[in-house]
């Protein structure tokens, strides 16, 4: 019973399941691929999923708040866009850097109106922002080539090295730690747990959800804004459709890191592990040779298994926690007339 109540507890530890599930898998292709754990293939393809890193930090706090955000793929190309075209004008790194940002927090900010201010759904607005956004990349690609600026402190942005790894992933890095810090040291992140919770008792507990939730849809349009930049400081070259598709990666890395669809519940942390697992398994499958084409097929699925084992995990966590709790009982006059864990 003592061994069973240790595993019940070790099993409940938030992103236990996918850390195990990730080493396993480091595991299996460092057997099966001589090449996996090359340190130059490492850096490679954690290097390229820096901007879907980004973004899904981001998104994170917007889940949790109860919300989604189906833009942040779109914003990241065009700010990839705009970052670059103001780069090949001639215009100051700084400037290139700012431009990026401002039209990510547009559309942040687009979305947190439309959201907060005038209560349309969420998924709506974001999906409509998604088509503004891609449309937007596409006229601009159409009337100007994107394609190599003469900036080499442009170019800097993501690919200068200290200590092996590159500014990109630095920067992934720090972005991660400090936001996470945000989730769970401060009064915003308290009051994005509680407004995922519940909007009706966060109110009555004082907590503006509105503003919360615009601060969340505004955060999540300046790091896909952010990502932008470093996505056309790495590739130097823009295009139609540039991260078409980064929104569904972010949501299953998400998701597969543990981080609750229905709000209230999830970590920065965890979703990054989610974005991790995601690429090394890509990874791993391109290194054994396994054809490209079922790539979406193996994530698919691994995401639904994913899901269903945390889902699984937390209700068996949630049961023991209720099982093992202590039973309080009320007597009056010898005779006990109500009990409850």
């Amino acid at each position: 019973m003592r061994n069973q109540s240790k595993f019940s507890k070790f099993i409940a530890i938030e992103g236990i399941v996918i850390l195990i599930a990730f080493v396993l898998m480091l595991i299996f292709f460092s057997i099966q691929a001589e090449s996996f754990l090359d340190q130059d293939s490492i850096r490679y393809y954690i290097n390229e999923a820096v901007p879907i890193f980004v973004i899904t930090v981001g998104l994170t706090f917007v889940i949790i708040a109860g919300g989604i955000d189906l833009s942040i793929g779109s914003v990241l190309g065009l700010s990839a866009g705009t970052s670059l075209m103001v780069s090949m004008w001639g215009w100051p790194v700084w400037m290139a850097i700012i431009v990026g940002l401002l039209t990510g927090l547009s559309f942040g900010l687009l979305n947190a109106v439309i959201i907060t201010v005038f209560k349309v759904n969420d998924f709506i607005v974001t999906l409509g922002t998604l088509y503004i956004a891609s449309g937007a990349l596409t006229v601009l690609t159409d009337n100007i080539q994107l394609v190599g600026t003469q900036d080499e402190n442009f170019l800097k942005i993501s690919d200068i090295e200290f200590l092996g790894i590159t500014s990109a992933i630095w920067m992934a890095l720090i972005i991660a730690i400090v936001l996470e810090l945000v989730l769970v040291k401060t009064s915003f992140g308290r009051r994005i747990f509680a407004t995922g919770i519940g909007e009706t008792p966060a109110l009555i507990a004082g907590i503006s959800t509105q503003k919360t939730k615009f601060g969340a849809y505004l955060m999540s349009g300046g790091l896909a804004g952010f990502g932008g930049v470093i996505l056309a400081s790495h590739l130097n070259s823009v295009q139609s459709g540039l991260a078409g598709g980064y929104e569904l990666t972010a949501i299953a890395s998400a998701v597969l890191g543990g981080v609750s669809l229905a709000g209230g519940r999830g970590s920065v942390w965890r979703a990054i592990l989610g974005v991790l697992f995601l690429t090394t398994l890509n990874q791993g499958l391109l290194l054994m040779g396994i054809d490209p084409l079922i790539f979406q097929i193996v994530t698919g699925l691994c995401i639904l298994v994913g899901v269903v084992v945390d889902r699984g995990v937390y209700k068996f966590a949630l049961t023991r926690s209720i099982e093992t709790s202590p039973t309080v009982s009320v007597f009056l006059g010898g005779k006990k007339v109500k009990s409850w864990r």
